[in-house]
């Protein structure tokens, strides 16, 4: 019997009851049609998660207490931060799901100039792609949430990159010569930027290099927005990450 991870925003401990509501109660009660004594999961994002079993179901809130705490941990070990150009919402969603499921660490949503969608209706997005990240760390098993940052300009998106202690920055780009070669220390700290449906611009591209990114292909065919992100985790998760063979 499957039994459903659910991440809760809360403090947990052993012997905890916590009230599940909204949309997550929704989906709880409606759709996996949990009842009292059904097995689950609770996690906060913080390391571990905890056995345990529903206590009542009722139209406003589900009620879960935790049993035991197991300290499991699923992260990998290699620390990426995906800078993602906004892209259309399905298209969107599924680059948020693929890079949740490959491990990513921070995402940090980036207005660019061939931005598809209107800048007026990013600022009420925010909250759903929170909730993709969530429902994919759900089902993925993590135990800890990448971390999602305030919708970034680009130019102030690279900056704060420049600033901060990575060991290789790359800027996933069609024109950019294609590149296999390793860094001579394996790195353990990876900026990566994508950008939206348009690709970025050569100004971005110019911006982004003079700031330390160093533009990077996979293959000679054109991936879609949504694609690249997976592409590129996956292929830096086999070469220094958790799918590398020197980690296992």
């Amino acid at each position: 019997m499957h039994v459903p991870r659910i991440y809760v925003d809360a403090d947990l401990a052993v012997n905890a009851t916590v009230a599940i509501e909204g949309a997550k109660h929704h989906h709880l009660r409606n759709v996996l049609r949990l009842k009292a004594a059904d097995a689950a999961v609770l996690f906060n994002g913080r390391g571990g998660e905890y056995a345990a079993v529903v206590q009542a179901v009722t139209k406003k809130a589900t009620q879960i207490t935790t049993l035991a705490y197991h300290p499991i941990h699923r992260e990998s070990p290699l620390h990426t931060c995906l800078l993602q150009g906004v892209l259309k919402r399905d298209a969107m969603i599924n680059a948020l799901q693929r890079a949740t499921e490959l491990g990513v660490s921070k995402i940090i949503p980036i207005q660019t100039q061939h931005l598809s969608e209107k800048r007026a209706q990013l600022a009420r997005r925010w909250d759903a792609w929170q909730a993709v990240i969530e429902q994919s760390s759900e089902q993925c098993g993590r135990t800890q949430l990448p971390e999602l940052a305030p919708l970034t300009g680009f130019p102030e998106a690279v900056s704060m990159i420049q600033k901060a202690d990575f060991d290789l920055r790359l800027l996933a780009h069609l024109g950019a010569p294609e590149s296999r070669t390793p860094p001579a220390t394996p790195p353990q700290r990876i900026a990566i930027a994508i950008g939206p449906e348009g690709g970025f611009s050569d100004a971005e591209v110019t911006l982004a290099e003079a700031t330390g990114f160093r533009a990077y292909r996979l293959g000679a065919r054109i991936l879609r927005a949504e694609t690249a992100p997976a592409a590129l985790l996956a292929h830096l998760q086999t070469r220094f990450g958790e799918f590398s063979e020197a980690k296992r």
